[in-house]
């Protein structure tokens, strides 16, 4: 159990830390960070991450058809959270549109990819991003779709991020060889977008509302909570077949907060961002419980 408790402080420790570095120097010099996070997001979205995508489903010995029950557990354990949102949010008189999304896209790409490397080494990188692909094609549909009432825009589609899926997609499934060299350069995108995220996110911390600490908190326990009990359950029937490893990246995975990005699509679509942005960052706050606790069954798993 000890042995368990350290590896879980020296996967979890390092990702806080940079998120931490972000936070202090957000206090520090908040105008100057908010104005240097501005400019800089936009590159990290619409270039870093599109080549992080690229070298993941493209890394030498990634085989994106032996992780199909993968991507089929991470569909389940996302729209099983969701729906337990919609039932919760009309129970509690919530506005769908403002929870449900929340809990349809979690952190997978700023926290779940450091945590991925860091629990189950450079092998745990392509399934996480595999996970990460299956959150993005879901919110940009099912999630905007929700968030929108139904009316469903081309334009979340037509971004770099989306062409890299697509991209990197197709040279997964047709089994496209890329060059060495080439997929060095991805790597080094990919050190920065992960670095650059977390950093981030620790910046974007200053922006929690304390108003709305109530939808807060439901909404951050909610998206991992809901979630988690879903991938116990697949770990439970063992429908899907999953193997020891794969079911590890389903409780991490299920252990997430919300992302910063449903926040900038409510802001963008004006349902209730301060709601959204309470929920993203307390979420992400309350991780520190939520994590280790995902670790905990992912290497019991095993």
């Amino acid at each position: 159990m000890t042995e368990l408790f350290y590896k879980i402080i020296a996967i979890v420790l390092p990702v806080l830390s940079v998120i931490v570095c972000g936070y202090v120097y957000g206090r520090l010099r908040p105008i100057k960070a908010r104005a240097q996070m501005a400019e800089l997001n936009p590159l990290v979205m619409d270039f870093f991450t599109p080549m992080m995508f690229l070298g993941a489903l493209s890394q030498k010995g990634f085989d994106i058809y032996a992780n199909g029950a993968l991507l089929m557990a991470g569909f389940v354990v996302v729209t099983g959270g969701a729906l337990l949102g919609y039932g919760v949010a009309r129970l509690c008189g919530v506005d769908v549109k403002t929870l449900v999304p929340t809990l349809i896209y979690n952190n997978c790409g700023n926290m779940g990819l450091p945590l991925a490397i860091l629990a189950f080494g450079g092998a745990g990188f392509a399934p996480a991003a595999v996970l990460f692909v299956m959150c993005n094609l879901l919110y940009f549909s099912v999630g905007v779709l929700i968030l929108t009432g139904g009316h469903l825009s081309l334009k979340p589609f037509n971004t770099p991020i989306i062409w890299a899926i697509a991209a990197s997609l197709a040279i997964a499934l047709l089994r496209i060889p890329v060059h060495p060299v080439l997929q060095q350069t991805f790597l080094f995108f990919t050190q920065a977008a992960i670095t650059l995220m977390m950093f981030s996110l620790g910046v974007r911390l200053l922006d929690i509302d304390w108003k709305e600490f109530k939808i807060g908190i439901l909404g951050g326990v909610l998206c991992p909570v809901g979630s988690l009990l879903f991938a116990v359950g697949l770990q439970r029937f063992n429908v899907l077949d999953l193997n020891a490893g794969q079911m590890a990246q389903v409780y991490l995975f299920a252990s997430l907060p919300p992302a910063v990005s449903c926040f900038m699509m409510a802001d963008y679509y004006k349902q209730e961002p301060s709601k959204v942005a309470a929920i993203v960052l307390i979420g992400n706050v309350l991780s520190v419980v939520f994590v280790p606790i995902g670790l905990v069954l992912a290497f019991n798993s095993q």
